[in-house]
């Protein structure tokens, strides 16, 4: 955990190049210091069929949400949304300028007892390459 997925409407991908805001995200995680490196997760998928406002041509979003486990303060969380939300915002701003877009966050907990992650070995790949 943290697993960042975020929804976007067609024509964005056009205006900036979505793997670089994807590293935008990946690194604020990091940033933030509550998370482990290795489970961090970042995704973008465009949205095929959307309609933004009043309909009108050319108006875009980012929707954000960002699932993580139980166990970290409020005050924790709060600083993790600002700090995704602010690198998210500052990055799309310089490249989109006046485009009409609209940026939403939500960050949700993930009840453990309904959650399973057996099989990870991305831990100990990080920990062999740091010690390697």
């Amino acid at each position: 955990m943290p697993h960042l997925a975020f929804d976007y409407s067609r024509g964005l991908e056009e205006k900036i190049e979505m793997s670089a805001f994807c590293e935008v995200l990946r690194a604020a995680l990091v940033r933030t210091g509550l998370f482990p490196v290795g489970g961090i997760r970042v995704r973008g998928h465009g949205a095929d069929c959307a309609t933004v406002a009043d309909g009108a041509p050319g108006r875009l979003f980012v929707d954000m949400g960002l699932r993580i486990a139980k166990g970290r303060s409020e005050a924790a969380r709060k600083d993790a949304v600002e700090t995704v939300y602010a690198a998210a915002e500052s990055w799309l701003k310089a490249r989109l300028g006046d485009t009409p877009v609209a940026v939403s966050l939500e960050l949700r907990e993930i009840d453990p007892e309904f959650r399973e992650q057996r099989y990870n070995t991305i831990h100990a790949d990080l920990a062999a390459r740091e010690t390697g």
